[in-house]
């Protein structure tokens, strides 16, 4: 994650919540520029870091009207993330955007916190609230993934490759759109 990956979730949380003071388009298209030129690199780059943001701002670019071409702009760059899962296969039968997007959202920057830290990634006293909705939790059978899983096994989820390319498809559902 950037080095200022708090100041961007906060300015993103507050556009979400409708009271970002700063200019919200350049904030959207910041985030596409930089989701953009991290998309087509390797696994390692902070794709996921900037699809979060894109879905942070799904509900700005959704519901407030922004500015001429900026959702073209957002649909465009999420497509392209989400067609990196073309094909793809992993070991996991659950990932983290399969949640409802709202309550991921409402957690989002404590989420964030969490997969930042190198530290509590390591900590055995990791819960799987600090990594998904404590009321998504609670509502899933005890037998269902992601229930039965522990916290390191639920972080292994955010940290799959399947990941952004599942909440670029989710940040796409949010906005009305398809894959292009």
């Amino acid at each position: 994650m950037p080095d200022n990956w708090r100041s961007l979730v906060s300015d993103w949380d507050e556009l979400r919540h409708g009271y970002h003071a700063g200019d919200k388009d350049e904030t959207v298209r910041g985030c596409a520029r930089r989701l953009d030129m991290k998309a087509p690199g390797p696994e390692g780059d902070p794709v996921l870091f900037w699809t979060l943001g894109m879905l942070m701002l799904a509900p700005y670019v959704a519901f407030a009207n922004p500015g001429p071409g900026v959702e073209n702009e957002v649909v465009a760059v999420l497509s392209r993330v989400a067609r990196r899962d073309d094909g793809r296969t992993c070991a996991h039968d659950w990932h983290p955007y399969e949640a409802d997007v709202d309550d991921v959202l409402e957690r989002l920057p404590a989420h964030l916190e969490v997969l930042s830290s190198p530290m509590n990634q390591a900590l055995d006293d990791l819960l799987r609230e600090d990594l998904l909705p404590e009321d998504y939790l609670d509502e899933l059978d005890e037998q269902a993934e992601p229930s039965n899983l522990s916290a390191p096994e639920i972080l292994a989820r955010w940290q799959c490759p399947r990941t952004a390319p599942g909440f670029a498809r989710a940040a796409l559902d949010y906005l009305g759109a398809t894959v292009r």
